[in-house]
């Protein structure tokens, strides 16, 4: 188990050249929605409300960048901004009143005077739209996932198998030339899409960017964990595929993770950990739906063992959220390793 911490830390140099971790170049990639998307979920809704004041002063006819400053607004108590923010993203077309009508902190609406008229054209939009109502139920599809053959690739050979997990709005091919600095000759790469397509970010950058968490659907936060758990069983099913198809050894394989897929890693071995001999979490995030520490101690009965890499400047995952995470790891009396860097 230790060579994999070995390689894995080796590779530490390379996540200044390929990933931009020290000289700013990861930053690039962010765009102001998504800086703002990433505070939002940290509950930081005054620095998400500058980011997304940005983006919307940019991009005025984002519509969904609007409702996300407008619910900023509201968590920091501010319902003026928030009607103007609402009053924006209609101004987009906007239609969906799904979020209107599901969460409770919209329901002053009805008692404020601009906000019953902002309401009732939302829903007279939503009816001329046709939108009569919204549903969630499961979805069962075919995904696909990538092989990164080693050097001198033998058919004969059996091969130690990694999981690659990419972070949100990524696309796997994106950690392909740093996963190939550190790549063993005796191992197998494999790495999934994320399960569900980020339009915006697809859109930006020309080509198909994914995540596992389903933020385009708008389902109600009381199905994130089982969107989380949904998205983990699709990782899994394709280490399964791998191992029935690919010339794969005995040995249980190590997860990789990148900021969102270093969650999901953590996710992926605390739902099978009978399944994986470990999980290397490079800037990874947290949600607490994920339900991985409830299961430290099932994870430590089966031996896992965590490296666990961060920056302490890293702008979208906080450095705090790794500390916190490790002490927990520490508290559990699971094997783990803590490698945080400059950048």
């Amino acid at each position: 188990m230790r060579k994999w911490w070995i390689w894995t830390r080796a590779s530490l140099s390379w996540l200044s050249f390929t990933l931009g971790v020290q000289d700013g170049v990861a930053q690039e990639p962010y765009t102001a929605f998504e800086r703002g998307y990433a505070l939002w979920q940290q509950g930081r809704y005054a620095e998400a409300t500058r980011e997304l004041y940005q983006w919307t002063e940019a991009h005025p006819r984002d519509g969904h960048a609007f409702m996300l400053l407008a619910r900023c607004q509201l968590r920091r108590g501010d319902t003026t901004a928030a009607l103007r923010a609402l009053e924006g993203a209609l101004r987009t077309g906007w239609n969906d009143t799904t979020v209107l009508a599901g969460e409770a902190e919209w329901r002053f609406l009805e008692r404020h005077p601009k906000g019953r008229r902002l309401l009732a054209e939302a829903r007279r939009r939503a009816i001329a739209m046709g939108q009569v109502g919204l549903r969630t139920t499961l979805q069962q599809r075919f995904g696909r996932y990538f092989v990164l053959y080693p050097p001198g690739y033998d058919t004969a050979r059996r091969y130690s198998l990694v999981l690659l997990l990419h972070g949100n709005s990524q696309a796997p091919a994106q950690l392909f030339s740093w996963a190939r600095e550190w790549q063993p000759e005796d191992a197998i790469i494999v790495a999934p899409e994320a399960p569900y397509v980020r339009l915006r970010p697809t859109l930006d950058a020309a080509a198909l960017r994914f995540s596992a968490l389903g933020e385009e659907l708008g389902v109600p936060d009381s199905l994130r964990e089982d969107v989380i758990s949904l998205a983990a069983d699709w990782y899994h099913g394709a280490v399964q595929d791998a191992v029935r198809h690919l010339s794969v050894r005995r040995s249980l394989p190590v997860v990789v993770g990148f900021s969102q897929g270093g969650f999901m890693a953590a996710v992926l071995v605390a739902r099978y950990p009978e399944a994986y001999a470990g999980a290397v979490l490079v800037g990874a995030s947290y949600y607490p739906e994920g339900r991985v520490l409830e299961r430290l101690p099932e994870i430590r009965r089966y031996g896992i063992a965590f490296l666990v890499l961060h920056g302490r400047q890293d702008p979208i995952v906080p450095f705090q959220t790794a500390e916190l995470f490790v002490n927990a790891l520490r508290q559990a009396g699971v094997d783990h390793e803590f490698f945080p860097f400059t950048g």
